[in-house]
């Protein structure tokens, strides 16, 4: 029978999926045991979304070797992919402890830690990875952001780092794009990143056939598609559902693809209805999904995730949609070439940044991150004492992730607490780990732990109205607050910043500066510091910028979902103009 696996393979690795599909199982049929026909037929049930299907065959495969390690590590993937994180666990940990030289067995069991929300655990796996497999970039990236996640800085992280960067000029292994826009300061090599990564999709794909020349753009409605996992209650569905349902149905009409989980939740159903067609394509193949968003005869499809977690960048390779445009999930350039636009503005992509991304803009007037005007805020008032502030005493917060925390930030921080007396440091409960940490560190500098206050999870209206009690929120940097700090402005909290040279440094600067509060963006830590200090010291001079937010927030396009549904729109058909016209695409600038 060697033939008959070889060639079944050879028709698996060109991506004949069906032939391979027949040729294994006719194999099977022959021989039930054979392992590489077994686990190979199990994989590639997993890529068609068959997960029954792969989980049942790779236990087939374990009832008759149960230690078979491909076998193993192949049903933790397809248990990690229904989100059934800690079985996953468990199957990886069964795969190192009879292979302890199994890398890929130590990454995943690492990424299944994080799901679980173990990073001190997650590290440690990651660690081992790296031990057997130096030059795996995927886990080196892995490895970086989990030890930033629970503030673990040392000199292991800093070595990590610089070893990340030489590898992504050297085109070394599979490094993820969206976790480098945490540490990275460079758009050149924010870029090159992007652009290795892109390339490796477009190599595991089969592009569809151009479609045929489009009508004319005044014949018909504008077929816009956005695609997203999150679809839910999620901070993106969050800014973009206002937009979503004042889109102008007599020039357009709007389709969803969500690929994310359907969560029963209030924030799904008013989605559900704020598009004219639903797709659920959570249970597609890329290749399917293509297809579907081909067939539906999408013009503009809109793609609310680039890079990050649950994307699905493969579909856009397949180029189902004549204009393909990267918006707000990913905060830089997807450098890839089956992507003709980015919405932006001309804050978080000045003209100097423009080399570094490869997509045209479409710069919005009044700042590209789209918010909602029906945003609830708790209205029950809240004592300092009941979210476990002190009565007395400013307070600094930042509700950012740990991941976008640095050490110069968390010294200049306690420098602040250190010469305002009594004040205090409000930040998100992260995890236990970073928790420790930050503590530790802020008694080796003379702060007592107490003075940073660690503010549990909220629903989002509940959160929403703790920031009334906030004095001034801190950004940070390299990678600043984007919803975070559309939060604090929304509900009233003043945000200072310090731009950065990257787009996920500048989404603050950009909401701060179309607000009119300019003077909340400086330009080096020196300076942030020197106005935190300022602002921390002068209650008269807080409430004066707090009323003039209060003013804005009432007024500006910023929090007006309509408002940039119509400039928006402007953007989509100046695009639909060209690409009908047989012109290439072009920056475009929304006038005010």
């Amino acid at each position: 029978m060697p033939n008959t696996f070889a060639n079944a393979l050879k028709a698996h690795q060109r991506g004949d999926l069906q032939r391979a599909i027949t040729g294994y199982q006719d194999l099977l049929g022959k021989e039930p045991q054979h392992l590489g026909a077994l686990t190979n037929l199990a994989m590639i049930w997993h890529v068609l979304r068959r997960s029954k299907e792969a989980e049942q065959t790779l236990r087939h495969t374990l009832a008759i070797h149960p230690h078979h390690i491909e076998a193993l590590n192949g049903l933790g993937v397809v248990l990690s992919a229904q989100h059934r994180f800690e079985e996953a666990a468990q199957v990886y940990r069964t795969c190192v402890a009879h292979d302890p030289s199994h890398d890929m067995a130590w990454h995943n069991l690492g990424l299944a830690h994080s799901r679980l929300e173990e990073m001190e655990q997650a590290v440690a796996a990651f660690e081992q990875a790296l031990t057997l497999a130096p030059d795996r970039a995927d886990t080196l990236t892995q490895f970086i952001f989990h030890r930033l996640q629970i503030c673990a800085w040392d000199d292991r992280l800093d070595q990590a780092i610089t070893r990340l960067s030489a590898m992504i000029h050297q085109n070394i292994g599979a490094i993820d794009p969206y976790l480098l826009v945490f540490i990275c300061r460079n758009s050149s090599e924010l870029q090159k990143a992007a652009r290795n990564h892109s390339r490796r999709i477009l190599a595991s794909v089969t592009p569809l056939p151009p479609r045929s020349t489009p009508p004319a753009v005044q014949q018909h409605r504008v077929h816009i598609g956005y695609l997203s996992a999150d679809f839910h209650q999620h901070a993106t569905s969050v800014l973009v559902a206002e937009l979503l349902e004042s889109h102008d149905r007599n020039q357009f009409q709007i389709s969803a693809y969500s690929v994310g989980p359907e969560d029963h939740s209030p924030m799904r159903d008013r989605l559900y209805h704020a598009f004219d067609h639903f797709c659920d394509g959570s249970t597609l193949t890329d290749e399917e999904l293509a297809q579907t968003i081909r067939q539906d005869g999408i013009d503009i499809l809109v793609d609310l995730k680039g890079y990050t977690r649950d994307a699905r960048p493969r579909v856009l390779a397949m180029r189902p949609a004549p204009l393909q445009i990267n918006y707000l999930g990913f905060p830089g350039t997807m450098g890839a070439s089956f992507m003709d636009y980015i919405i932006a503005d001309a804050i978080v992509l000045p003209p100097e940044q423009e080399p570094f991304f490869d997509e045209h803009s479409i710069l919005m007037p009044h700042g590209y991150q789209v918010n909602d005007s029906h945003r609830l805020i708790a209205p029950e008032p809240l004592s300092r004492r009941q979210v476990g502030l002190p009565d007395q005493g400013m307070v600094f917060c930042c509700f950012n992730q740990s991941t976008k925390i640095t050490p110069e930030l968390l010294a200049l921080w306690l420098r602040l607490l250190k010469q305002i007396p009594e004040s205090v440091l409000w930040l998100l409960a992260f995890h236990p780990y970073a928790i420790q940490r930050l503590q530790t560190m802020a008694a080796s500098a003379g702060i007592e732990p107490k003075r940073l206050i660690f503010a549990p999870r909220l629903p989002l209206a509940q959160h929403l109205a703790r920031y009334r009690l906030a004095d001034l929120f801190l950004d940070t940097l390299p990678c600043g607050a984007h919803t975070t700090a559309s939060d604090a402005l929304w509900g009233g909290c003043p945000v200072l910043t310090c731009i950065g040279s990257t787009f996920p440094g500048r989404v603050a600067a950009s909401l701060l500066i179309h607000l009119g509060l300019p003077q909340l963006v400086t330009t080096n830590l020196k300076e942030y510091e020197r106005l935190a200090m300022t602002l921390g010291q002068n209650h008269r001079q807080r409430q004066h910028i707090r009323h003039h937010l209060h003013q804005q927030i009432a007024s500006s396009p910023i929090f007006n979902g309509r408002t940039f549904a119509r400039h928006l729109e402007q953007g989509f058909l100046e695009a639909w103009r060209r690409h009908v016209q047989h012109l290439p695409p072009a920056p475009i600038h929304i006038g005010r």
